[in-house]
Parts: structure tokens; sequence; C-alpha cells
């Protein structure tokens, strides 16, 4: 018989419920430690922050990327504590930033509503960031931006203003799209302070921003990485993104990514929307944590991408919002005077069936499926023979060039980059029939890419373009004057390795 109001079971947060817990997440997040490497970003984060190490300016001879340059310093920090490329680590840390996430999603959920609506925030979110292909459990800059995206939302239900600007900032020096955080500014000064303290809230604020701004600042000309990041991170963002919002990029995206994540997550969407359907009977807080799911939307598309781990930024507020809701249903099926629909049977079967049956299928996918082309059965490239015979064939030493976009050799090879860029027509629609204009193929790149060639000369040269390798054999090394000039004259075949070719010097 259903419990009365005075005799209804009350949750008690015990250290069986967090242990519990804990393990769960940590059990979701056991892919990635079954290989070296989960998906080509960490190889390009790798790559660069091993060069930075080396003493070069990121966005200059130290690597260039178009992200900002919060993920590139971790990576570089780890390297020098644990050794290059040590990708263990990486893992290692990442499901730290991962598990402390969480723990401030069950913060926000315990001061908004209960402590058992902060704890299932917390599981979802830890369990729904593994629900993916092997680059959704990768150590990104998705999962690194959302650990201060989190705690400068949960400062703002704190109102402490400062605080929440500041890690804004650090949130987008991850990913530029944290920026779009800022729309939740005015949803959040009108419903959390009364009309007379909205300006100094707003002051505060900015003062935040700006300190964080000044500071990031600093430290990229101390480095002497400033004018380079304005340029690749924040010039070279239009081209890009105009690039993919044209509708047969989107379609092409979407339809590898957006299907599995809304079937994976229905249960959960049921569950946030609901609560989000009541905003009337919303308190202020709450009706903050309803607008952030939008926002966080906003941030997810706004690059055109959609690929799977770009969901991260969603699932925060996704998980925040069914967190409280399925509480409040536990709560009230606990207090109802006959069974119905909504029982705690029915309740909890619901979610164990709509989170737990995707999440066990996509972990076993990603402990079989290689994470690099995601295929489980033969015949995949054979990055790792390669890259094994890179590493037989040349000193530690000695740098390498890999034409295409398989950074992974790098660090599987464990060799330097012989050029500041770990790979071409990143984040393009290669194949596709389109020219090749892309941010890392305009026409600056190339004197930097001799002047590094004529600096490092690389002991191998690596063609991936020969195999078609990720879809690159319609940019042949011939279509290059840079390198066809460079490999015609210094540099002759000297193996080629599951159809990738392999050059070494003349002398």
């Amino acid at each position: 018989m259903p419990s009365s109001p005075s005799t209804a079971p009350r949750f008690s947060l015990s250290s069986g419920w967090i242990a519990a817990a804990g393990g769960l997440i940590a059990l979701a997040h056991a892919p990635p430690f079954f290989h070296r490497l989960d998906d080509s970003d960490e190889a390009i984060y790798a790559s660069i922050a091993a060069l930075v190490n080396q003493g070069g300016a990121l966005y200059a001879d130290g690597g260039v990327d178009n992200k900002p340059p919060g993920i590139f310093w971790v990576y570089a920090a780890i390297f020098r504590i644990f050794g290059t490329y040590q990708m263990t680590a990486i893992h290692v840390v990442a499901l730290l930033v991962i598990a402390t996430t969480c723990l401030l999603l069950y913060l926000a959920g315990r001061q908004v509503s209960k402590p058992r609506a902060g704890l299932l925030a917390a599981v979802l979110y830890g369990v729904l960031t593994a629900q993916g292909n092997p680059g959704l459990l990768a150590a990104n800059a998705e999962a690194f931006m959302m650990l201060p995206l989190t705690a400068s939302v949960l400062m703002m239900l704190r109102r402490q203003w400062l605080w929440a600007g500041a890690l804004l900032v650090a949130a987008i020096a991850f990913k530029q799209v944290a920026a779009a955080n800022l729309l939740l500014l005015p949803v959040a000064l009108f419903l959390l302070e009364p009309e007379h303290t909205r300006l100094r809230a707003a002051l505060m604020f900015a003062g935040g921003l700006s300190a964080g701004l000044l500071v990031g600042a600093a430290i990229l000309e101390l480095t002497s990485s400033l004018a380079g990041f304005w340029h690749w991170a924040v010039g070279s963002l239009y081209g890009q993104a105009s690039l993919n919002w044209r509708p047969d990029q989107l379609w092409f995206r979407a339809r590898y990514s957006l299907p599995y994540f809304l079937g994976g997550t229905a249960v959960v969407w049921v569950a946030a929307l609901a609560f989000g359907s009541g905003w009337k009977r919303l308190r202020p807080n709450e009706r903050v944590l309803v607008a952030w799911l939008p926002v966080s939307v906003v941030g997810a598309v706004a690059g055109g991408h959609l690929f799977y781990h770009y969901f991260i930024q969603v699932i925060g507020p996704l998980a925040l919002l069914a967190g409280i809701a399925i509480d409040r249903w536990l709560e009230a099926s606990a207090r109802a005077q006959r069974p119905n629909f909504l029982s705690r049977r029915w309740i909890a079967g619901a979610i164990v069936v709509g989170v737990g049956v995707p999440s066990v299928a996509w972990g076993a996918y990603d402990l079989v499926a290689d994470p690099l082309t995601y295929d489980v059965a033969p015949p995949v490239p054979q990055h790792a023979q390669v890259a094994a015979y890179i590493k037989a064939n040349s000193r530690p030493e000695d740098r390498i060039f890999v034409w295409g976009d398989s950074p992974n050799l790098y660090v599987e090879s464990d060799r330097l980059m012989a050029s500041r860029f770990p790979g071409f027509l990143r984040g393009f629609a290669r194949g596709s029939g389109l020219p090749p204009n892309n941010w890392d193929t305009a026409p600056d790149v190339w004197p930097e890419l001799h002047t590094d060639l004529a600096r490092n000369p690389p002991a191998l040269i690596v063609d991936t373009a020969a195999a078609g390798w990720s879809d690159f054999a319609m940019y042949p090394m011939r279509n290059y004057p840079v390198l066809q000039d460079l490999v015609s004259t210094e540099y002759h075949l000297v193996a080629v390795v599951d159809g990738v070719a392999i050059y070494g010097r003349n002398r």
C-alpha cells in the first residue's frame, strides 16, 4: 500500500548512495582506458601540447588549431608531469573533470530542490556523457568546458555574479561556444535579483568577465600566442561556420549523431520538458535552470558541426532538469493514496530501461570499436601498423610529417610533428566535391608549412591520402606545390603500409 504523507519514506544521502553513484559513473567511462586514443581530437591536442612543451608558441611554431588555448594548456601540463603522449594520465584527469562536474550538478540540484534531485542529476550527467560513440567519451574540449560552465551557472544561482563572469571566461578558454551562456545572464538577473540591485549585479558580472579576459590575454601575450590566437581561434571561425551551415552539410552530420542522441536520451528529455512546461508554477531559480537548456542548445549547434560530443553542452542542464523532475515524481508517488501509472516502480523502470539499455549498448560498442574509425569489423585502416613502422624506422628525436587528417600517427608512434599543423582540411566535408578552401589550407598556411619543414626536416613523410584515409583520396600531395617539390627533390618511397605511402630522405 502506498505510504501516507506522514509515513512516506524520506531519501537520505548516505555514503552507500554516493559510492554507488560514483561506481556507476566510473563504469560508464571505463571504455577510454581500453584505448590509447579515443578520438582524433585527442591526437590533435596531444600533438600540439607536445610541441608547446618543446618551447614552441601556441598558434605558431608550437602548433596551430582553431580552438581556445585551455585544452592545450591542460594536455601540456599533464605531459610535463607524466611524460609526453601519456594518454592514460589524460583519461584519468578527464574522468576527474567529469566527476567534479557531476558534483557541481549535485550542488545545483540540492540548492534548487533536494539532495536526491542533485544525486539524480549527477548520475544522469555521468552516464549520458558516456552514452555515445568513442568521441563522446574522449578527453575533449567540451567535457573540460562544462566544468567551469556549470560552476558559472551555480554561481548565478547563488548570486555571486563576479565569480559567475570569471568562470564563464574559464569555460570559453576551452571552447568558444560557452559564450552562449551570456544569453542566460539577463534571464538570471531578471529572475534572481530585485530591480534595485540588477545594475550592480550586472556590473559585478561584467567585472568578473573583464578580469578573466584580461588574465587570459596576459597569459597569451606572455607566451607569444596572442596574435596567433586572434588569427586562428577568432578570425578563422566565420569562414568555417558558414561552410558548416550549408543544408547538405548539416544533413550529412545530423543523420550520424542527432537521431542517436535524441533516441538514447528520450526519457530524460520527457522528464526535463515536462518540468519546464510548468513554467508558471516554478520558482525563479528553477526558471533559470529551464532557460539554461535552450541556451545550451544554441551553443551546441552554433558551429553547425553537430558532432556527438558537441551535445555535452546540452547534457548538463538536461540532466539537472530531469533529475529534479524525477525526484518530484518519486515524491508524489510516495505520497499517493492509491496506485497509478506514476508509481515508483513505473518511474524507476522507465528510467532504467530508457537510460540503461542505450548505455549498455553504447558501452559494448565503445569497448570493441576502433575509436578512430568507429568500425567493429575488418577491413579498418591499420593505423597501429603504420605507427609501428614509423617507430621502428625512425629515432625518438626524429620528427615526422603526416599528410592528411590522421594526427593519431604522431601519438601512436611517439614522434613529434615536423610542422605546426597536426592535420589538414579538419572539419571540412572531405570528399564532397567542394573546393578544399578550408581554414587550414588558406594561402597563409603554405609559407608557414614550408618554413616548418625546412627548419625541422622530417625523417619520414607519411601520405595517408594515398590510402584514402579520412576521405582524403581527393587531395593528393601532388596538388600542393610545397609538398610536391619537397617530396620529388629530397625524398623517395621507402614503404607502403596498408596503402599508406611512406617517404624517407634521400640522404
